[in-house]
């Protein structure tokens, strides 16, 4: 099987999400009763798949938006935090199968449409400040 953070960027991948939370929720309903049908031995339930969905959706936006300041961005520690307890019966999933995810979507992010506006915007105020811009030719 695939991994299930591989599987969300694999799926992602054909399309943009839309802006609506409830047609996200929708669509991240779907894809995780597939994960759950095509890998019975990951989670017990599609409801646990759901939940982590929108969690690594959540991480990928926290840890490469670049509005958010680096101080406030999500640790492995609070990604374990906010996960505790969505597996079956109320039991949490392992906690190196979550850093593991953590730390996959830190180093190769998913590209998402809101996320790409956000940063051609943050890249367009520092052109717009970037003297270099002002001064080529090094002549004054």
């Amino acid at each position: 099987g695939i991994m299930f953070d591989e599987a969300i960027r694999l799926f992602l991948s054909g399309f943009r999400l839309p802006g609506e939370a409830q047609k996200i929720d929708r669509i991240m309903e779907k894809f995780a009763e597939k994960f759950t049908t095509q890998n019975p031995d990951v989670f017990a339930s599609a409801d646990t798949a759901f939940i982590l969905s929108f969690a690594v959706i959540m991480l990928n936006t926290d840890l490469h938006n670049p509005s958010i300041k680096p101080e406030k961005k999500m640790t492995v520690d609070s990604f374990v935090a906010m996960n505790r307890g969505i597996s079956e019966n109320g039991s949490d999933l392992p906690k190196e199968f979550l850093a593991g995810i953590f730390e996959r979507i830190k180093e190769h992010p998913f590209s998402l449409k809101e996320d790409d506006a956000v940063r051609e915007r943050v890249a367009q105020k520092q052109q717009i400040f970037d003297s270099s811009v002002f001064f080529e030719g090094g002549t004054l």
